[in-house]
């Protein structure tokens, strides 16, 4: 066998003659493959070293005569595999893929892919978000956990498969929107105002109530053979554990009984005068509101007693996070309007963990 001087020479002997009554071993045939390494461009060719049976020889064992032998192939195999070896030259990407994701936090996702598939192999998957390089992980692994993300927010995702000579296809480009942090705080304190009176005008513009109910009451105007009665509801809650502005908020309310055979439209407002979540209503503060604090409506179909919502929009979040309480009215679309009350239809507030109470859901 021929040395190749580009590599160390051959350390066995081709004619050994044991001395007489010497024992010896002889190596059993050993191989072992490389890649060529020190391709300039391309992808080098896989090279298989031989090591022949009965070269290496040993006065121990064949272990000994065999360890000799991986020892040379070891030493040497990197060199020959430079020196015999050839450059390919790889100029396809590897196959399109597909990305998707199984599951979804309010702080994170699990992406998963189908793998690609390369003429020579994929080594690589890098992974982007918003088109900002994220991680790389190795071609065996077809799934990737992202974490820290932020709630309520959509990102952009894809995936890049690379092989070794630099080629790269790009996965489909996937839009995840994280899920909300939902924060719902219960009316800390309300109060159903009525106010009674022979004249409608007289009942409406009143200063103060002539009476209040701290549980479930009629919401609206009414009018019957005694003269006219005009509910309003007043809540505040606390709100001190909103530190920052919301994405969204909204307050909900439905009505424990509700028979009066026409959808009703409700007013949401807000209070011209804060009264602390912690402190008790008076009857004098039923008129504290106006329609510059006009915060949205809603109408309640006809009957119904399920949960319906005011959505506040973003310029009304800072009453949320400057106030002791977010304090609020919820009125009749007859009382805001003035419209005189014919009958003595109107349902019954839900104020109470039984029939459901009044609360504001905010998403962060």
């Amino acid at each position: 066998m021929e040395e190749n001087t580009t590599y160390k020479p051959f350390s066995y002997l081709d004619n050994y003659i044991p001395v007489e009554g010497e024992t010896v071993y002889y190596n059993t045939e050993k191989t072992l493959n490389k890649t060529k390494n020190d391709c300039a461009a391309g992808i080098g060719s896989s090279v298989t070293l031989i090591a022949p049976a009965n070269k290496f020889v040993s006065n121990l064992s064949i272990n000994d005569a065999n360890e000799q032998a991986q020892e040379w192939l070891n030493t040497n195999s990197q060199a020959y595999a430079n020196n015999v070896g050839t450059c390919l030259i790889d100029s396809t990407p590897p196959s399109s893929f597909s990305l998707s994701q199984t599951s979804i936090t309010a702080t994170t996702v699990l992406l998963t892919w189908t793998p690609a598939i390369d003429n020579i192999g994929v080594v690589a998957y890098d992974i982007f978000i918003d088109d900002s390089f994220l991680d790389s992980i190795s071609s065996n692994v077809f799934s990737y956990a992202v974490t820290e993300l932020s709630s309520s927010t959509t990102y952009n995702f894809y995936i890049k498969a690379k092989d070794a000579a630099g080629n790269s296809t790009n996965s489909n480009i996937l839009a995840v929107t994280t899920l909300p942090i939902t924060l719902i705080l219960p009316v800390t304190k309300s109060a159903i105002f009525e106010n009674k009176n022979s004249n409608w005008s007289i009942c409406h513009d009143a200063d103060a109530a002539t009476t209040y109910y701290e549980g479930n009451a009629y919401l609206g105007a009414a009018k019957d053979a005694s003269g006219f009665s005009l509910n309003r509801y007043r809540g505040a809650i606390d709100t001190s554990s909103i530190t920052s502005n919301p994405k969204s908020a909204k307050i909900k309310f439905k009505f424990a009984t509700n028979a009066v055979g026409n959808a009703l439209t409700f007013n949401l407002y807000t209070s011209n005068i804060r009264i602390p979540y912690f402190k008790n209503f008076e009857l004098i503060d039923w008129n504290d509101w106006d329609s510059n604090n006009f915060l949205g409506s809603v109408i309640v179909p006809s009957n119904s007693t399920a949960y319906v919502e005011i959505t506040l929009n973003p310029a009304q979040f800072y009453l949320l996070t400057q106030r002791e309480g977010f304090n609020f009215f919820l009125i009749s679309n007859g009382d805001k309007d003035m419209s005189t009350p014919t009958t003595n239809n109107r349902p019954i507030l839900s104020t109470t963990t039984d029939t459901g109470e009044i609360y504001l859901e905010c998403e962060f």
